[in-house]
Order: structure tokens, then sequence, then C-alpha cells
């Protein structure tokens, strides 16, 4: 008799246990939700296409919970959480950042990403003392699909990885298993729908069926009861081909038209290109005539993004950016202190917190920090008159 009341309570413990962990985040999510501005989408949408673009939106605003596969740990539970400014689809907050790690006894400098939620209220994953960290700023994702149209060989024809001019730039494609990887701080994924994938799974433990994103990513050990209380994967091609939708038909961000006839703006283009900035930071490309070839389970890229002019202000190559900016720890085919240069556009939006890491307070800062083959740039930059150096950031202000 008493053995069948303890295992009576012991159930009921469970059972409370059990409905407290699946519905606290649903709880957290039901909070007020500050209103971002709207997203802007492609002017030159069809009816269709702005169709699939709404639909891809409302799961970028949608506030996952573990019932949806949330977990086991996390960052965030919507994607809107880390893309919001200056409108839903562009870059994090300042005190949003994704902090990679790795171990100097581990033998690589790859990094992990530090969770810091986790379905079960804590623990999430913990930081070892002597993990050495870097935070990564999530980046703006407007006109990311126009950046996935760039052909191949216009990105690779700026390449010169054994500096052939002697010019000090050795922009080196980012290849892996003959694929150009264009996206990401380090070029560390290739198309915008292995994007996707990759951070519903790294950001919100949301596995999806494609190889490579269908295995959970947390580190520690949770109870079988504890973790996703659905079926793997957690979601579907659709709901990563409708997020897919969404963000590779967001408009880029548009230049500071109000500023953009002032001749110390048009004297500091001169002068931006004058002392090879321009060199990485490419102003223009031409996206190609036929659809890119997409990962083989995602959606056909819109014709919307075929032979535009575009003006990312980006070579998308990586460039070894010298010991000030290295901090040990890389992604995919890079080197430590190897960055993908960083698309200029919307860089209004963001000018005090530039740079992979934000530790950029202002454009003059950002450039002193330039090292390695951008060094002989900033060193121009630097040597330039007070007036002319204004004329540069009064450029960049308007991007």
């Amino acid at each position: 008799m008493r053995q069948g009341f303890y295992q009576l309570r012991r159930s009921v413990w469970l059972s409370f246990v059990i409905t407290s962990l699946l519905t606290a985040s649903a709880f957290s999510a039901q909070e007020a939700k500050k209103e971002h501005d709207p997203p802007v989408p492609l002017a030159w949408l069809t009816t269709e296409e702005k169709a699939r673009f709404d639909a891809g939106r409302r799961l970028f605003e949608f506030p996952f919970t573990a019932k949806e596969g949330l977990g086991p740990v996390f960052n965030g539970r919507t994607c809107e959480a880390c893309h919001h400014i200056p409108t839903i689809g562009g870059s994090g907050p300042g005190y949003r950042g994704n902090i990679r790690y790795i171990l100097p006894s581990s033998g690589t400098t790859q990094g992990t990403l530090f969770h810091d939620k986790s379905i079960a209220q804590g623990p999430a994953d913990v930081l070892p003392e002597n993990a050495i960290l870097s935070k990564r700023r999530p980046s703006t994702l407007m006109g990311l699909g126009l950046i996935e149209a760039i052909p191949e060989e216009a990105i690779l024809a700026h390449a010169d990885p054994d500096d052939k001019d002697r010019d000090g730039i050795r922009g080196r494609p980012a290849m892996k298993e003959g694929r150009l990887m264009r996206f990401g701080s380090q070029s560390h994924v290739a198309t915008l729908f292995e994007f996707v994938a990759d951070a519903l799974r790294q950001e919100m433990g949301m596995t999806s069926p494609m190889p490579g994103f269908n295995t959970e990513t947390a580190s520690i050990d949770f109870p079988r009861f504890v973790k996703n209380p659905i079926p793997e994967p957690n979601v579907s091609v659709d709901v990563v081909n409708k997020l897919l939708d969404f963000v590779s038909l967001l408009a880029p961000p548009e230049r500071d038209s109000f500023n953009l006839g002032g001749g110390q703006v048009i004297r500091g283009e001169k002068l931006f290109s004058q002392i090879a900035c321009a060199k990485c930071h490419v102003p223009s490309f031409h996206t190609g005539a036929a659809p890119y070839a997409r990962a083989p389970q995602a959606t056909a890229m819109s014709v919307a993004l075929l032979n535009r002019d575009i003006r990312p202000y980006s070579d998308f190559l990586l460039h070894d950016m010298g010991a000030t900016l290295n901090d040990g720890v890389s992604l995919g085919v890079s080197k430590p202190g190897e960055y993908r240069t960083p698309p200029l556009w919307g860089l209004r939006f963001r000018l005090h917190q530039l740079l992979h890491d934000s530790r950029g307070s202002n454009p003059e800062q950002a450039i002193v920090y330039h090292g390695g083959e951008a060094a002989r740039s900033r060193n121009a930059f630097l040597a330039l008159p007070a007036e002319d150096r204004q004329a540069v950031i009064e450029f960049l202000r308007t991007l």
C-alpha cells in the first residue's frame, strides 16, 4: 500500500516537472513583444512572391516553444530577436552577441557556439574557465538574396591569394568541396538555404531533415523528458524554405539620399578608392542572369534577384586582418584572423558597433583596428589631411 502511494506521488511529481518544463517557454513567449519596424521587401516582387515573403515573415517573428522543437539549449525564441535593426531582418542589438569559443587543449581553432538559455530554465552551456572567446555580432540579413545571386566567377575575379600584383592584399576564396562559401563572418556557409538551416539548429536548437542539420547541438546530457517533446527533425523542409523566402527577398539597405550628393561625400568616395579601401570593399556587382544552384531541397531562386546592379561594398573573400583582430577562433575553412570582407551597405545603421565583434565604436576607430592586408590602406587614411579623413568618414556615413 505504502509502495503504491510513493509510486503515485512520484508519477504526479514527474508529470508536474515535465509540464512545467514544456510550458515555461510558452509562458515566456506570451510576454509583451516589443514592436520593431516592419521589414522591407524587394520593390519588384510579384504578388505570389510578396505572399511568400509575408508567410516567411510570420515564421521569422514567431516565438517558438519546446512544443515546436525549441532547444534543449538556444539563444533566442525568434529569428527577429537577433535581427531587427533598423527593421526586422536587419542586424542585431549591441548587447546581443554570438559567442564562439575554443579550448586551448582541444587542438582546434574551430569555434563552438555558446548557448545561454535552455527549455529547462537552466542550466544552459557552461563555459570552461580557460575558454578563448570570440564575440560575433549578428549581421544584417538585408540584401542577402542579391548577394547569393552574384555569379561565383565574378567574386573569384577579385581573388589574389598569392598577391601577384604585390599590393599586399591577398583576397582568398573560401572553397569547400568545390563550392564558394560567401556567408558568415568567416565565409563558412555556401548558400542561404544552409544559412537558414544552420541558424535554426545553432541558435534555436531546432533540427531539420537535411544532413548536417538533423542533430542537436546541446553539449549537456539532458534527461530524455527535458529534451524536445516532438520527434526529430524538429521542423520540416517547408519551414526552412519559408524562412529562406523571407530572407532572400529582403531589400538591401538604402543609402542616405539626403546627403548623397554633397561635395564632401563625393570627394570621400574618391579618396576611399585612392587609398585602396575599394580593393576589398568592392563597390558594385551585377547579379547573374540565371538562377543560382541552391541546395537540392531549397526553393528556386526568384527571378526578381537576377540581372540587378547592386552596391554591397564587399569582395566576399577572406582576408588576414592582422594580430589586433585575431581572437584565435575560426569557422569553416578560414584561419584565425581571417575574416570575410563585411558588406558596407547599411553601415549608417550600426556606426557605433563596427567590425565582427562590435569593438569599433565609430568608423575612425574601426579603420585603425584594420591590420594585416589592410594595414597599407589604414596608414594611407591616417596620413590624409584632417579634412580628407573627414570626407571619407562622411562618405561612409551615407552607406
